[in-house]
């Protein structure tokens, strides 16, 4: 026995292990000043709920219904929200405390990925060395990469975390299981029993979780067609992979073929087709890509919703470069998953993270989350290639300089985390910031007004409020989030005009902010806080808005409901 090899094997895995240490308590160091905040965009409705459970005299019926009646969804994900009544205590307080269990999940999510991909690399027939290197620098490229933060950090994206970590912890199962039957250290009943547990309740936790955990059938799919593909198969595989991956995959189809008009319907509200929407998705994929293969600090942000459509393949110019860069790379990546079986992982593995929520439901265009594990295949493939391209470079100065670019190179994203993570500790200064980086997004600009109106700083507030009506003329939203705000803000002038702003709203299109400022004003009106606002005004700019033709329907049914509560606080239930 080569007692001295044994003894530096494990000196280099306590290496390893004590460094991933010291990576995640960076991490946690690096995220600190993000825990401190404000909250954002969906996080009141689908949280605000919260508040009354602490009132409740029967709290378990009240978290019962909270956790199973959620509006995120259909499925209304149901472990997400659990999560979030264990902390219902902290919901009148700040953020700090559910930004930082979202930290803890990000963490453990961090260290399932580090134990995957170790046992990946060992199906690789990786050297031990380059197997706990390459493990442990992806594993933290993602943990400390900027693009995480808005994920990280923004409370609600809890459902997104949770999914990846139940997918993670079913692909180590999966996988592990796969390694060690084919070792011989399973039984095929025992291989059996692993496999479907962990796919089967590893599944379902992910899509309560949140819809996209469905994807961790693609990702078992991806894996067998890449990198585990060499591995010995037992007996009654075709038979596993029918009911536990092909079956699924196909009810899924179905679901969507039977309810492609409701998918269609969700285009109603949308300022784009679902053509122009797939088209879009191609350079925002590319985009994607480009960021997270080069860091960019304050070029991060959770209001997109500003990205220009693609109208046609020429329209931009760009969207034809798009649809034949991702078109190539998925072609190449499937012809070449037997001989470049990483390169492929890599490609395959992104685009299957995204096949939900950046294809053709009609659900908003961009969003920073949707990267949070389809990244790792990406991060994993590229820094693969890095250590091919050092174990061929015999120059003793040019690996040193390859060392130093590479140093150079992570440390940027460290930084430009640091960067964002300190951003989104200082709620106004990111709320300006991001105003004032995107000056024709209607979420930045509603943000800062009512950020700034919930301070006090009403010059401020009404400054981004005649913003918004001048660059967005057509919308019903900012009219009436300057009013609701004036409930909100007792020192808040009303618009300068409201007979003419009757007649503005008499034709303007209704939205998302149309109902949200609605919902705020009729509420503050019960609770007789909209003082300024005469009882007539309210209900003539209700019936102004329901009488509007240019209204959606969508909207409309909505609007309806506002106006009924606003009868019914007056005792006029008739």
């Amino acid at each position: 026995m080569n007692f001295k090899k044994i003894s530096s094997s494990y000196s280099l895995q306590l290496t390893i292990v004590s460094i991933f240490f010291l990576v995640l308590i960076g991490t946690t160091w690096i995220y600190w000043a993000g825990l401190h905040g404000a909250y954002l965009l969906d996080d009141t409705p689908n949280l605000s709920s919260l508040g009354s459970l602490n009132e409740s005299t029967d709290k378990f019926t009240d978290i019962l219904r909270f956790t199973t009646e959620g509006v995120a969804s259909q499925l209304g994900r149901p472990v997400s929200l659990m999560t979030f009544a264990l902390q219902t205590h902290y919901w009148h307080g700040t953020v700090w405390h559910f930004r930082y269990v979202n930290l803890m999940i990000h963490l453990l999510s961090g260290c399932f990925i580090f134990w995957l991909l170790l046992y990946l690399t060992r199906s690789m027939d990786l050297p031990d060395r380059r197997g706990l290197w390459l493990a442990l620098l992806t594993t933290s490229l993602w943990l400390l990469h900027p693009f995480q933060v808005s994920t990280v950090l923004y409370i609600v994206q809890r459902m997104t975390e949770l999914a990846a970590l139940f997918t993670l912890a079913a692909l180590l199962i999966y996988v592990r299981s796969r390694q060690r039957f084919a070792k011989g250290l399973l039984t095929p009943t025992a291989f059996w029993i692993s496999i479907s547990i962990g796919i089967g309740l590893g599944g379902l936790l992910a899509t309560l979780s949140k819809e996209n955990g469905v994807l961790l059938i693609l990702y078992v799919l991806v894996l067998e067609a890449t990198v585990l593909r060499a591995l010995p198969k037992p007996r009654y595989w075709r038979i596993w992979c029918g009911l536990f991956l092909y079956l699924p995959l196909l009810i899924l189809g179905s679901y969507f073929i039977w309810n492609f008009n409701n998918i269609l319907g969700g285009y109603e509200i949308r300022h784009f087709t679902i053509g122009e929407r797939l088209l879009t998705q191609t350079r925002i994929l590319t985009e994607y890509l480009f960021k997270i293969l080069i860091p960019q600090p304050h070029s991060y942000g959770l209001f997109q919703d500003d990205f220009t459509v693609s109208r046609s393949l020429l329209e931009p110019a760009t969207t034809v470069i798009a649809v034949g860069f991702i078109t190539l790379m998925f072609v190449v990546a499937l012809l070449w998953r037997k001989k470049y079986p990483v390169f492929a992982l890599g490609v395959l593995w992104f685009l299957a993270g995204h096949l939900l929520e950046s294809s053709f439901i009609g659900l908003m265009l961009y969003f920073e989350h949707r990267n949070y594990l389809p990244m790792l295949g990406v991060l994993f493939a590229i820094l693969y290639g890095a250590f091919w391209m050092f174990d061929r470079m015999q120059v003793i100065s040019l690996r040193k300089a390859a060392i130093l670019f590479s140093t150079a190179y992570l440390s940027l994203f460290v930084v430009a985390t640091g960067l964002e993570t300190d951003l989104w500790g200082k709620p106004l200064v990111q709320a300006k910031l991001w105003a004032e980086e995107h000056p024709q997004s209607r979420q930045a600009q509603s943000h800062a007004a009512g950020l700034f109106g919930e301070v006090g700083l009403v010059q401020e507030t009404k400054k981004y409020y005649l913003h918004m009506v001048k660059v967005f003329p057509e919308d019903s939203g900012p009219y009436i989030l300057w009013l609701s705000g004036t409930c909100l803000n007792k020192k808040m002038p009303l618009p300068d005009n409201i007979p003419a702003m009757m007649r503005h709203l008499s034709t303007t299109k209704g939205d998302n902010a149309m109902i949200n400022g609605l919902d705020v004003l009729v509420e503050q009106y019960k609770l007789g806080q909209c003082t300024r606002l005469k009882t007539e005004t309210i209900e003539t700019l209700l019936k102004t808005l329901a009488d509007n033709k240019n209204i959606l329907n969508a909207y409309k049914r909505s609007l309806y409901y506002l106006y009924a509560r606003f009868y019914s606080f007056q005792g006029r239930f008739a």
